[in-house]
């Protein structure tokens, strides 16, 4: 029996230690389950330099799934504490001033952490939006050129386009700066693609479009100085991001946008030779939610007598311009997830074009909405819309062979509409920041001619349609890793050209001829596929394939026009060109981060591109056409370096080589071989920026360009040249700066164009000016 009640025992203490580990295990899955949300994750370490000095006020940020879920500043000797709150996948941030941005995975939550921030590379905290998401500049896989605001105020340049020449590769169609020049050769292009007078680059103005719908060429007297805090610069197929008119780059420009309770105040004036005058004002302020800003501008010259000195005649006279501009944007915050504005543009411009009878002028009215809205869960949402009006005028003329007459051969009215909607959306997810958009456009526009013989209106011609686009637009940038960016995007274009037709009418006779063209659709799919790797923390690699096209404005395909004795006919049957660009790139930094150097190697192949080709020759006259040429090829290299030894002084320069050249042409096979009009082989720019002093700011830049061929046949070379320009500002109590800038220093009268009587560059300008700005933060 006491065996028995022994082993009873031993079973009962059995039961019981089962039992109590039974319910015990189950009491701990419980608090697994139940309770382990409730423990705190501790993140917690020392952010250094790399002189093992503390980093104070370095802003550390916890993320889970790309939502910040705690954040920061470390203290006065370095340290931070986050809680993690059980999330998963959690990424540690940290930014300072000055450092390169520190990114890490937590795989484990060992603590305490020593984290050793890197000197920011120089272009490591500059935010860039122009490839139509915002990311930073060094981890854009595209060949990007940021001019900031100190860079602006600078520079002796007193136009967008002077400026944005600090760019190697960047040009107009011709030489000469948009300040005396007609705006139709003002057309933007990159890397060697120009044909024609036509813009192949995308130009903008906070978004929106600076490219006239009708013509395609560029205002860049649209662009208010005063207001531009920014210019970024895209150069390569962009098609993919804006479509039409950006088959070799972009441009944006971006304005300063305040914050609340804080104005802004900019003004800027000027005096100069040739008798120039200029002004320019910015003035935007934000309160309860409402929020304004004027930018407005104002500007004159006399300008100069563009044809060489040697073969001017009495029929020559000043090329001068002047303009008026403004812009006034008034808009509404709902707090910090949606806003609503309206902007209105008025713009005027009034120019001579070197002789005494010919003469432009263009009245420009456009009015835009948008409106803004974010929600975390869905994204970010942008709505924009616009309507525009422009009239444009413009005489022509034939000047004799030793330029003393001078007679009317043409008055030309062009007026035209446009408009336009497009809706945008992007999110952020985990390491993928997404978009796509919608788009639609409208243009209608038609050329209204008087033509003159012997001093008498003899005809009447009228000639124009219509064009509807409608776009769509998907992009996805893949941070697959900290040293891997990845970024697909692609854009569907279809338009139509229609209502198309050309009246010729006979005053003498009373005869008329109308003849209506067919409607023609056209479409374009522009993908985009760049990646860029970070090979160390000095070098990085990056690599790209894009598609990108241009389809012909209603301009090139039913207005006809004359420049000097070249005259220049329309073609209704122009097709769109497309253009493939293959891209190659190094970055380099170092020298303790002061020293920042890109190198890109790329070919674009273009089908079908846009020249202006000459029919016939004599000597009272050069008959040209725009034509589809077969293909052409631009292969070339492109470097950009910037070098900041102290905080004082900074340098930068940039190189372009390019071959640009017609390699099929079965219509007319002699243009086989040739070189494009208009493009220079070599490009060399720099710039020094030298602040010795808190109140003294210096500034040079210099500009050399290799000779290059005026028409398609390289029978008219327009030789090499070089420039220099010089900037000195002092800066006054009160936010006043008074400045002083020359432009041409050494006086070099370089050739700019041939038609083909040699017009000249302007000569040496100098000017004196004073600055106000007011910025309260």
């Amino acid at each position: 029996m006491i065996r028995a009640k022994n082993k009873r025992r031993q079973s009962n203490k059995l039961n019981f230690l089962s039992s109590f580990l039974l319910r015990f295990s189950f009491l701990v899955c419980l608090f697994i389950i139940f309770g382990g949300e409730a423990k705190p994750q501790i993140i917690s370490g020392t952010i250094t330099d790399e002189q093992n000095a503390p980093v104070v006020a370095a802003e550390i940020s916890l993320l889970s799934q790309n939502k910040t879920i705690s954040r920061l500043t470390s203290d006065g000797e370095g340290k931070f504490s986050l809680e993690g709150k059980g999330e998963p996948n959690l990424i540690l941030r940290v930014s300072a001033k000055g450092f390169a941005l520190f990114e890490r995975q937590l795989n484990n939550l060992n603590s305490p952490l020593t984290i050793v921030l890197s000197p920011a590379n120089l272009r490591e905290e500059v935010t860039v939006s122009i490839t139509r998401t915002e990311t930073r500049l060094a981890e854009t896989p595209a060949s990007v050129v940021v001019l900031d605001r100190e860079t602006l105020e600078t520079t002796a340049a007193q136009t967008p386009d002077e400026i944005l020449r600090q760019v190697a590769g960047f040009g107009l169609f011709r030489r000469s700066s948009s300040r005396t020049t007609n705006p139709t050769a003002q057309g933007a292009n990159f890397r060697g693609l120009a044909g024609s007078g036509a813009s192949r680059a995308a130009v903008l103005f906070d978004g929106l479009s600076l490219n006239d719908a009708f013509g395609g060429w560029t205002y860049w007297s649209r662009v208010p100085r005063a207001a531009v805090e920014q210019i970024e610069v895209l150069r390569g197929g962009a098609s993919a991001f804006y479509g039409n008119s950006a088959l070799s780059g972009a441009v944006n420009f971006l304005t300063l946008k305040p914050e609340e309770n804080a104005p802004i105040l900019r003004f800027e004036t000027s005096v100069g030779t040739q008798a120039t005058f200029d002004g320019s004002l910015f003035a935007a302020y934000a309160k309860s939610g409402w929020g304004f800003d004027l930018a407005a501008e104002s500007f004159k010259t006399d300008g100069y007598i563009p044809i060489v000195e040697t073969e001017r005649g009495a029929a020559d006279a000043e090329a001068d311009s002047r303009h008026n501009n403004m812009f006034l944007t008034v808009n509404r915050n709902f707090g910090e997830a949606a806003r609503i504005f309206a902007r209105g543009n008025y713009f005027t411009e009034n120019r001579n074009n070197g002789t005494l009878l010919q003469y432009n002028q263009t009245r420009f009215r456009q009015a835009a909405f948008g409106a803004d809205f974010t929600n975390e869960k869905i994204g970010a949402f942008q709505l924009r819309s616009f309507i525009e009006t422009q009239v444009y005028d413009q005489t022509f003329t034939a000047v004799s062979a030793d330029r003393n007459t001078e007679t009317l051969s043409r008055i030309q009215r062009v007026p035209s509409q446009a408009t336009g909607a497009s809706l945008f959306w992007n999110q952020s997810f985990f390491n993928h920041a997404v978009a796509a958009s919608f788009e639609f456009r409208q243009v209608r526009g038609f050329s209204n001619e008087i033509g003159f013989f012997g001093g008498r209106a003899t005809s009447l011609n009228d000639s124009g349609g219509r064009e509807r686009t409608f776009s769509i637009f998907a992009q996805e940038i893949w941070r697959v890793s900290p040293k891997l960016n990845l970024n697909f995007g692609a854009r569907f274009d279809s338009w139509k050209n229609f209502d198309a037709l050309n009246l010729a009418k006979s005053i003498v006779t009373n005869h008329a001829v109308i003849v209506k063209f067919s409607d023609r659709n056209e479409s374009a799919f522009s993908p985009r596929v760049a990646a860029l790797y970070r090979i160390n923390r000095n070098f990085s690699f990056l690599a790209s394939y894009a598609k990108s096209f241009r389809a012909p404005t209603l301009n090139e395909l039913y207005r006809a026009f004359r420049v000097g004795n070249v005259a220049t006919g329309a073609n209704e049957n122009l097709r769109a060109e497309r253009a493939d660009t293959f891209e190659t790139g190094l970055n380099f930094t170092g020298f303790a981060q002061k020293l920042n150097f890109r190198g890109n190697f790329f070919i674009t192949e273009v089908k079908n591109p846009v020249v202006s080709v000459t029919l016939t020759t004599t000597p009272g006259l050069i008959t040209r056409q725009r034509q589809n040429v077969g293909k052409t090829r631009a292969r070339g290299v492109e470097f950009d370096a910037e070098y900041a030894p102290r905080g004082d002084l900074r340098f930068s320069a940039s190189y372009l080589f390019v071959d640009s050249r017609v390699t099929e042409f079965p219509g007319n096979p002699e243009l086989t071989g040739k070189f494009l009009p208009q493009i220079p082989r070599q490009q060399f720019t720099f710039q020094t920026a030298y602040r010795p002093q808190e109140k003294l700011s210096l500034g040079f830049q210099g500009r050399i360009s290799a000779a290059q061929f005026e028409d398609d046949l390289n029978t008219l070379r327009l030789h090499s040249y070089f420039t220099l320009d010089a900037f000195a500002a002092y800066r006054l109590p009160k936010n006043l700066e008074i400045f002083a800038a020359a432009e041409n220093v050494f006086n070099n009268r370089y050739d700019i164009g041939r038609t083909p009587v040699l017009t000249v560059a302007a000569p040496r300008f100098a000017r004196v000016g004073l600055r106000f700005n007011l910025q309260n933060k």
